[in-house]
């Protein structure tokens, strides 16, 4: 009994009711948390084990080593932010301390890189003698950028690093326009259409003229022989095949086939006109007398007669009787275009340009396949200085003769002058596959692609810039030939925005390139008198002379302003 008793006070001691299950609820309860926390334990140590043991497979190894090739050469490439992004998806799949390792070093480059162009600033340019200073153009965005490629390309880093001078920091107000090329039928086009109708003579004659149009002089006259061979008694297919023959330069040929055409019809309309035009080179002005006269002694109340006889007033000055005959020949021969382009040229020699251009371009709307109206017009309108509208005239001889590499480059120097300048690179680009070595549109043509580098990245198109300037390299890597030359077409340029600060920096820019460069400071005089700096533009000029004795441009002006006061 006392033992029992003792028991019970114990129990009582340590919080145990021997009356209750509390207490062995409680025991049992703090074993079970025991147990459950040491099995989860259990779990989470073998899940842990289970991952680190697991290894990649033999796909994952090959797609984490594809990553990592791509994004070295990505860093090759100078393309940090996309270096980083596979080679972090290459350590996700294989983690490896070599690529966790260039993931730092691309990092450390990126972070440096934001720094720099954060930080750098460009050198303001000193004032020529004859300048007066403005405020400074900050650059500093871009001038990092520009310097490294400079030096990749193996130039000169002080002359070409002058191309970040121009760069502004300012929103595009503009959208880039681009290029329309008129529509077109591809060969094959051509090709099924005459195969599927082989006795329609117009059909065979365009897919000729295409031939020609690609520079396929073999497979052109191949159609012209077949349909001579088919039709000897129309006198259109000999016509074909003479200017085909006139095209390739062999004359001799295109004689014979010109007067085969003519035995059939004296007055062949085609023969007559395009005889009308020939009048280029020697070579052609001499065919087309022979030609001609042939006609007139066939037929000598013909328009062919009254057409020699037309030039032949033209070539000794007699305008008037000259243009006479040939508003008579246009009455009686109211579709002969040569008529009215022998009108135009009259009128043009008499000094009566409005009234040349309306009769070129009556000429040309009533037969636009010839080429000679559009090129008539087109140096009208350059002479006039209306450089879009004599560009889209030279377009449209370029259209009717694409081989002709002279046409290309007076429609790019039209553009040129009319600051066009993505035009007059794409016309310039285009003439380099006909003269690939032309020492001209070697100089201008990177001139156009630095003006557009400058006027990119003055609108805030840093990306096109860097386009435009490594275009102008590609050209010609040699910048001292053509950098001062861009420079001053940029005084230029700026002077007719009213940007005269921005002028007067350009020109100072050639100045420190070519010191005695009298164009320069004749550009630079013509800047300050549009600003109203009268004795500064006068002494540019004086200095402009002594440079330059002959200089008749700033002798002019010198003339002008003294007039003025």
């Amino acid at each position: 009994m006392k033992l029992f008793t003792r028991l019970l006070l114990y129990l009582a001691l340590i919080g145990i009711s021997p009356l209750s299950e509390t207490g062995y609820v409680r025991a049992n309860s703090a074993e079970q948390s025991k147990k459950k926390k040491s099995s989860k334990s259990k779990k989470k140590s073998s899940k842990k084990k289970s991952s680190k043991s697991k290894k990649p497979t033999a796909k994952q190894k090959k797609q984490a080593n594809s990553y990592y090739k791509r994004g070295m050469a990505k860093t090759k490439k100078k393309d940090y932010n996309g270096a980083l992004e596979d080679l972090k998806k290459s350590y996700k799949l294989v983690p490896s301390k070599k690529t966790k390792t260039q993931i730092g070093k691309i990092t450390a480059l990126v972070k440096k890189k934001k720094s720099v162009v954060s930080t750098s600033k460009v050198k303001a340019l000193d004032s020529p003698p004859m300048v007066k200073k403005g405020p400074r153009i900050n650059t500093a965005a871009y001038a990092d950028e520009l310097f490294n490629l400079t030096g990749e390309l193996k130039s000169s880093n002080r002359e070409l690093a002058r191309a970040t001078r121009y760069l502004y920091d300012e929103k595009p107000k503009q959208k880039n326009v681009s290029i329309q090329q008129k529509p077109f039928y591809t060969t094959a086009d051509y090709e099924k259409e005459a195969r599927m109708n082989p006795e329609n003579l117009y059909l065979q004659r365009q897919l000729g003229m295409h031939y020609e149009g690609i520079g396929d002089w073999s497979a052109a006259k191949d159609i012209y022989l077949r349909e001579v061979a088919k039709n000897p008694q129309k006198p259109d297919v000999h016509f074909y095949l003479g200017s085909l023959y006139a095209n390739m330069g062999e004359y001799s040929n295109a004689k014979y086939a010109f007067e085969e055409a003519l035995a059939l019809d004296p007055n062949h309309r085609a023969t007559i006109e395009a005889m009308s035009m020939f009048t280029q080179t020697d070579d052609q002005r001499k065919l087309s007398q022979e030609i001609l006269t042939l006609s007139s002694e066939r037929v000598p109340d013909g328009p062919a007669q009254r057409l020699n006889l037309i030039r032949q007033d033209l070539v000794s000055g007699d305008l008037n009787n000259a243009l006479r005959m040939a508003e008579e020949g246009n009455r009686e021969f109211p579709d002969h275009v040569g008529f009215v382009q022998l009108m135009g040229e009259a009128y043009l020699k008499m000094g009566q340009i409005e009234e040349s251009k309306q009769n070129f371009q009556r000429a040309i709307k009533l037969n636009p396949k010839e080429i000679q109206p559009h090129l008539s017009l087109a140096n009208v309108y350059f002479e006039q200085g209306k450089y879009v509208y004599a560009a889209l005239s030279f377009s449209n001889a370029v259209y009717l003769n694409p081989d002709n590499p002279d046409h290309r480059y007076m429609q790019g120097l039209s553009y040129f002058n009319a600051t066009e300048w993505g035009r007059a690179a794409a016309a310039w680009e285009d003439m380099l596959h006909y003269k690939p070595n032309n020492a001209l549109v070697k100089s201008l043509l990177p001139q156009t692609y630095y003006v557009m580098a400058v006027e990119y990245n003055r609108i805030g198109n840093s990306t096109m810039g860097r386009q435009a300037f490594e275009n102008a390299l590609s050209v010609n890597n040699n910048s001292s030939i053509w950098l001062p030359g861009a420079m001053s077409t940029l005084g230029k340029f700026y002077r007719e925005k009213n940007m005269f600060r921005e002028s007067l920096v350009a020109y100072q820019e050639v100045l420190e390139l070519s010191p005695n460069d009298a164009g320069a400071y004749m550009g630079i005089g013509i800047t300050y008198w549009k600003m109203d700096e009268k004795q500064l533009a006068r002494a540019s000029w004086e200095r402009s002379l002594q440079i330059q004795p002959d200089n008749n441009d700033s002798r002019g002006w010198l003339i002008l302003s003294e007039q003025d006061s």
